[in-house]
């Protein structure tokens, strides 16, 4: 099977290199070479991640995504798993697969991605998945990097909850779903309090001066049964812990 990738430098690009390997690899310096080449798998993790970035300038987001989307479509795969965010829900409360989704609620960087999840799906035969906050080799944002690097602490929300995946689960839960023929997975996981995290991964007590309501996230997946998971989460919030907690020690940092 020719597989390509494309985002292979980036965060979660760079998680998938290592775990499969791929016959081609694309980024932002190459990816127009993408155009006339014929793969059986393109796995695109190539939107960029950084949600500020894209919020602050939406114009320069859609034109890279647009970028995208144009390479993408001049090339032929007999399939494409597309990476794409728990962002694309305007309120990721509540809602799975089936829920409507109204890209004008969403701010930019959710409303581009759900836009490219709709151009490769009328393209391709495509599998999506949707990642929640991130953790794994190359981490360098979230809770959890502030947490490690000590950075910014008081101004963390203890309340807020986040849902939180190991990259080291990826290619595993992708294989599953495209096997499975499933077009779009939630990679949702049990959310855990933030003043939970810290207290059992990092071993500290959080005393913020953060104002204004938590963030919350709880998005679920009505695949969670096929894909080994149960109550709306494909993993426990104990599963991510341990996993939090194995990262964090291999890493530096921690309790």
């Amino acid at each position: 099977m020719k597989r390509a990738l494309i985002g292979h430098t980036g965060f979660v690009g760079s998680n998938l290199l290592r775990a499969e390997s791929f016959h081609a690899t694309f980024n932002s310096q190459n990816v127009e070479e993408l155009v006339g080449q014929t793969f059986d798998l393109v796995v695109c993790a190539g939107a960029p991640g950084v949600k500020w970035k894209a919020n602050q300038d939406p114009d320069r987001d859609s034109d890279i995504i647009q970028r995208l989307q144009r390479c993408l479509a001049g090339c032929k795969a007999r399939q494409v798993v597309l990476i794409s965010t728990v962002d694309v829900y305007p309120r990721p409360l509540g809602v799975d697969e089936s829920s409507h989704i109204d890209p004008q609620e969403c701010h930019p960087y959710g409303r581009h991605r759900f836009m490219l999840e709709g151009f490769v799906a009328g393209r391709f035969p495509t599998t999506t998945v949707r990642l929640p906050g991130l953790f794994g080799r190359g981490l360098q944002k979230n809770v959890i990097y502030d947490l490690m690097h000590d950075n910014q602490v008081d101004r963390i929300h203890p309340e807020s909850t986040f849902q939180y995946y190991d990259l080291e689960w990826l290619w595993g839960d992708v294989c599953r779903a495209k096997d499975g023929n499933l077009k779009t997975l939630n990679l949702s996981t049990e959310p855990i309090r933030t003043a939970d995290l810290a207290r059992q991964v990092f071993g500290r007590r959080l005393e913020s001066d953060a104002s204004g309501p938590p963030a919350r996230y709880d998005f679920r997946s009505r695949h969670c049964g096929s894909m080994g998971g149960r109550d709306g989460y494909l993993r426990s919030a104990s599963e991510v812990l341990s996993a939090m907690e194995r990262f964090v020690t291999t890493e530096g940092g921690g309790a």
